[in-house]
């Protein structure tokens, strides 16, 4: 019991069941019959546990204001050296390593459609080791792409109160037009070095991307919302349709793993939605799942792991690859290397080094016949192409900001 702030009065703390459902600090006389219609839910749930497997429930994954917005993938990189900082300046963004690519694209700016060399030389010489190196992607190919990272830049200065020298190019050589914006890691009015925190990306960058787009070529006709929708039981990432799988009816955890054909499995699936069965069948097709039983409703088992395995392909664009492309150890027993796993060593078999098109990041794949493991470890450095079959052991240790980060010892 306590007092409210508000009433004076004593009230429940409803926390004699270990839930943690207080109720709100400001409760109008209106939501009380809320506030207790969903306290006596939450201990129905508790004693009658079984009730959430008895009803399947549909679940509409696009849905709401958001889906209306267009979608706009946003990824940020960063050079750590001056000579990296200026060849990806010079050379990537520029296209000149490409010589498929005839008719190289212009750098631009806020100043310029055409950056001239003076302009280039002037940031050239005020470029710092640290340059940020962003990749916006839009859905629509009809976004105007130097309004669209003019804008982006605006916003994204208004919201860190940084004031940013930049470059930016459009490459269309892929098949679906994308900008690379460089940013100089000094600010241009106080002349202070910053740093953006990964989380500006998640958090923010995306968000503001996709609202210039939106508000540059419109929202999303309803055709689009349901194309998108009709593609999204197969991308391969953690989607809302995997957390349905997971929360609702017909999925069970083993208390034990299953064993089948060597791979260990920690959960199976049956369902009759087919939206699930459609993501299910893309597990299958990803090695992250069996169809266990054909029988109606289907019945899946879920790789162990599986979860974990899924936002690290979402993550690393090369993780899924490095499975199909092991050499001494079973794809199942493939694992994102953390930190907190402590030493680990091992054969390199396979490096993944980021280009900024197709490569995502830096990776490096080890294996372990002796224990029947594999990692794959992201890292900040390059391997080259002779330390596949060397041994090397990684360990972790604790940039500045305290977090993990893995060292690689080669031994030759």
């Amino acid at each position: 019991m306590h007092k409210d702030s508000i009433t004076g009065e004593e009230v429940i703390d409803y926390d004699f069941l270990v839930k943690k459902l207080y109720p709100p600090k400001k409760l109008r006389m209106t939501d009380a019959g809320k506030e207790i219609a969903a306290f006596f839910r939450e201990l129905d749930r508790m004693y009658y546990p079984a009730k959430k497997e008895r009803k399947e429930v549909k679940h509409n994954f696009f849905r709401g204001h958001a889906a209306q917005k267009q979608p706009c993938t946003v990824k940020m990189y960063y050079t750590e050296s001056k000579e990296k900082h200026i060849e990806f300046l010079r050379n990537y963004m520029p296209q000149k390593n490409k010589k498929a690519v005839v008719e190289k694209p212009d750098l631009f700016n806020d100043k310029y459609d055409v950056v001239p060399e003076s302009e280039i030389l002037k940031y050239e010489s005020e470029a710092d080791d640290l340059g940020f190196k962003f990749i916006i992607s839009p859905e629509s190919q009809s976004v105007d792409m130097k309004l669209m990272v003019r804008q982006f830049v605006k916003n994204l200065e208004t919201i860190t109160g940084h004031k940013f020298s930049w470059m930016a190019v459009t490459h269309t050589d892929t098949g679906h037009i994308h900008s690379h914006l460089l940013i100089n890691g000094i600010d241009k009015r106080t002349k202070e070095k910053f740093r953006f925190e990964p989380a500006i990306v998640k958090n923010v960058a995306r968000g503001l991307a996709m609202d210039i787009c939106t508000n540059l070529v419109g929202s999303r006709s309803q055709e689009a919302i349901e194309a998108a929708r009709s593609q999204l039981p197969y991308v391969k990432r953690w989607t809302k349709i995997d957390e349905h799988i997971e929360s609702y009816y017909g999925y069970t955890e083993f208390k034990i793993p299953k064993i089948v054909d060597n791979a260990e499995y920690s959960a199976s699936k049956v369902t009759t939605d087919d939206t699930e069965i459609l993501r299910l069948n893309t597990l299958v097709q990803m090695g992250l799942a069996i169809c266990y039983s054909k029988e109606k409703p289907p019945l899946y088992y879920l790789e162990k792991g599986w979860k974990q395995k899924l936002r690290a392909i979402g993550r690393y664009n090369t993780y899924l690859d490095a499975r199909g492309k092991l050499k001494l150890v079973s794809p199942y027993n493939l694992e994102l290397y953390t930190g907190e796993m402590g030493e680990i060593n091992g054969v390199v078999t396979n490096i993944y080094n980021m280009n900024d098109e197709d490569v995502w990041n830096n990776a490096v794949v080890i294996e372990n016949r002796k224990v029947n493991k594999a990692w794959y470890i992201p890292t900040r450095i390059k391997l080259k192409d002779e330390d596949v079959g060397k041994f090397i052991t990684v360990r972790a240790e604790k940039n500045q900001k305290g977090k993990l980060r893995p060292l690689i010892t080669i031994h030759s």
